[in-house]
């Protein structure tokens, strides 16, 4: 006679109690694939991977097939050990080992790339999810290192491609990922909005949990994936979030429309399209305001301007362009779903961005979802290609002005007491010391790469355009990590109606005695910069420097600069009023034309995967006009 197992004895006994406690407690939704998750899982697929375009036409055809291409090399050099997935990505391969998973898996599910639907292709990628769960992201694995992998990175890679591959996940190697997902990612984690659940980061932590929801059709798990967006939507007057003014921070002190900012507008867009149609649409129109309040002022013929990239600035060559085309991708997605008026003023902003784009085409190395709907809108006879707009916005509350007039654009980054001179963290923009000490862009026609082809690995930190600086030597990462670095002068700020302005910084200097007041009066045809009461007590000079740019020449160069120098000496006392011009002043820089003093530097090498900026010569277009004087003169 066949007796039963202990494992099956067991499990009876489990089922008994279930039904026992089924019988006094309120009974929870079943989690099965009903139509309302079927019919999410396809539009996930439809809005991240890609749809609505013929994948034999061009470009969809070339880049499609490359990409299946890709994604059986991967399969090909995949190789199960213990301390790896790929031999050239030892474990723990935050990265790159979930982004090839991820990679291959939308091989999958996109059509054209020759490997559409291929079975072994799909067992792979579960076989892939599964090794790489058991050897890094293991329930009860310890979380060491950065945070940021174990709750966002490596999990929404892995559901990511678990939902795109489908039942090619058996429930074993679903439950198991699950459970680890579950583990560094709790319900919990949405429950208090603070610490690193904020702003960009509640978001994309909602939408690790809205496909840990989809893995296995858990409308618990939806409902708080939507739930705990609503704390994002609020105007906040510290800390992480939108402020009134239009201004976004992450990091209590950083302004980052151009790097977190990007994440939050991209995964709302994405929520608010998988979502609609379905039990839990997102309603809030709140991010509708936000796009024309927020992001577009920083977007110039269609890159994100370097002030609100934070540490991410000297990345990669072009960074400013790649964070434009992600802003004009989302701006368009969320438009699917927006009001009518507010679509088509989207889609022509982001045609005239296209259009006007000198540098590399919005359309180069597109995803095929956007690529689809860019051109939609470009082929679209009754879509007008917007302008550039005229007039001034400025963000007294980050420290951050732009202004603009026909055929040419400025902005201003500043610091103050809630606003860090600038952000290091993780190895990163650690010369970034003075991009807050009033660092003055612009551009004009045909000069969108200004600061993006090189700029920050070849330029002098010390000779920032617009800034007034001690040239005190400083230590790489100087001051505290993550934005930390705010001054204590809280006049910062200015007034504008909306065309013109006037903006002002009590300047101090990072880790060094130098303080002065500044003053910028932007103009129809020039930006007047203004500097009074420069002044230190550490002895070394103080420079400001007016314009930095790279110059014609035969090789490549560093960006030359423009710099009045002088020792910052004692002052005496001059009548309340603003920064004026007057008294022993720096030498001031000639509008138009070279500026005097323009030096020429040989480039240092460029980080591996560069290359040197091209020579170029300076914008056209008015040169902001600088006058300094050594007296202090306190502002109102």
């Amino acid at each position: 006679m066949h007796r039963p197992s202990r494992r099956l004895l067991l499990q009876a006994g489990a089922v008994a109690v279930a039904a026992v406690a089924g019988a006094l407690a309120r009974s929870e939704p079943a989690h099965t694939p009903d139509d309302s998750f079927v019919r999410l899982r396809r539009r996930w697929r439809e809005v991240t991977a890609g749809s609505g375009f013929d994948a034999g036409a061009e470009p969809y055809r070339t880049r499609l097939a490359e990409m299946g291409r890709r994604a059986a090399r991967h399969r090909a050099a995949m190789a199960y050990t213990g301390t790896s997935l790929w031999a050239d990505q030892p474990f723990p391969s935050f990265a790159a080992t979930p982004r090839r998973l991820l990679a291959m898996a939308r091989a999958y599910a996109l059509p054209g790339t020759g490997l559409t639907g291929d079975a072994t292709l799909a067992a792979a990628v579960a076989a892939g999810i599964d090794h790489y769960r058991r050897h890094v992201y293991a329930d009860g694995a310890d979380p060491a290192g950065n945070w940021w992998h174990w709750e966002i990175g490596v999990p929404k890679a892995l559901l990511d491609a678990a939902v795109l591959v489908g039942p090619h996940l058996d429930e074993r190697r679903s439950a198991a990922l699950r459970d680890a997902v579950d583990h560094f990612v709790p319900e919990s984690r949405l429950g208090d909005y603070s610490g690193t659940s904020t702003a960009a980061n509640r978001v994309d932590l909602c939408v690790v949990m809205l496909l840990r929801a989809m893995l296995r059709a858990d409308p618990g798990k939806a409902a708080l994936a939507v739930s705990a967006l609503a704390p994002v939507f609020r105007t906040v007057s510290e800390g992480d979030g939108f402020y009134r003014d239009g201004s976004f921070v992450q990091h209590s002190t950083v302004p980052y429309q151009g790097a977190y900012g990007v994440t939050l507008l991209t995964g709302l867009a994405t929520l608010f399209a998988v979502l609609r149609g379905t039990p839990w649409e997102v309603v809030d129109p709140t991010v509708f305001a936000m796009v024309e309040r927020s992001f577009a002022p920083f977007v110039h013929d269609g890159f994100c301007m370097d002030l609100v990239r934070g540490r991410g600035i000297g990345r990669k060559p072009f960074g400013d362009h790649d964070r434009g085309r992600e802003l004009a991708a989302a701006i368009l997605l969320l438009g699917e779903v927006a009001p009518a008026a507010d679509r088509a003023r989207w889609q022509a902003m982001v045609k005239g961005w296209a259009v006007r784009r000198t540098c590399r085409p919005m359309s180069d190395e597109a995803d095929p979802a956007f690529h689809a709907r860019l051109t939609a809108a470009l082929a679209d006879d009754a879509v007008p290609a917007a302008p550039e707009p005229v007039g001034h916005r400025l963000f007294p509350m980050s420290a951050r002005a732009v202004h603009r007039r026909p055929g040419w654009c400025a902005a201003l980054s500043m610091a103050s007491a809630t606003i860090g001179h600038y952000e290091h963290g993780n190895g990163e923009n650690l010369r970034g010391w003075h991009t807050g000490s009033g660092m003055l862009y612009w551009w004009a026609g045909g000069h969108a790469d200004q600061y993006s082809d090189s700029f920050w690995t070849t330029v002098d930190p010390y000779r920032l355009p617009g800034t007034t600086v001690s040239t005190r030597r400083l230590p790489d990462g100087a001051g505290p990590a993550w934005g930390d670095t705010c001054p204590p002068g809280r006049w910062v700020g200015g007034a504008t109606d909306g065309t013109y302005a006037v903006v002002g910084q009590h300047l101090n200097g990072l880790d060094s005695t130098m303080e002065a007041f500044k003053s910028w009066f932007f103009l129809d045809d020039a930006v007047v910069c203004l500097g009074a009461g420069i002044s230190g007590a550490d002895g070394a000079a103080t420079a400001t420097t007016s314009r930095s740019g790279s110059t014609t020449a035969s090789t490549p160069t560093r960006p030359a600069t423009s710099t009045c120098s002088c020792r910052a000496r004692a002052a005496s006392a001059r009548s309340p009023g603003p920064p004026i011009p007057g008294g022993p002043a720096c030498s001031s820089t000639p509008r138009g034309g070279r500026p005097s003093g323009w030096t020429r530097w040989a480039s240092p090498r460029p980080p591996s995967g560069t290359r040197a900026p091209p020579a170029r010569s300076p914008p056209p277009g008015p040169a902001p006009c600088w006058s300094g004087s050594t007296p202090r003169a306190r502002p109102p």
